[in-house]
């Protein structure tokens, strides 16, 4: 692999490390926020679901990442 290539595979891998720290970052505020002692802030729980499923969009069409599965499929089973 010459030193090009490899360098834009790290930085892919780079921008996909930081997406999935931030989805659950994202995942885990709501669950803080569902612990919440005096209850959880509707407006808080929505806002940061909605961002936590775009976050996990992946236009597969643009993408060189392939997915035995849909992440929309995984979560119909949660």
């Amino acid at each position: 692999m010459d030193p090009q290539t490899q360098n834009t595979s790290l930085q892919r891998l780079q921008n996909v490390e930081r997406r999935v720290v931030r989805v659950l970052d994202i995942a885990g505020g709501v669950m803080e926020e569902l612990a919440s002692p005096s209850g959880p802030r509707k407006d808080f729980v929505n806002s940061h679901c909605r961002e936590f499923m775009q976050s996990i969009k992946v236009d597969y069409s643009s993408s060189s990442l392939h997915l035995p599965f849909s992440p929309s499929r995984v979560l119909s089973f949660l």
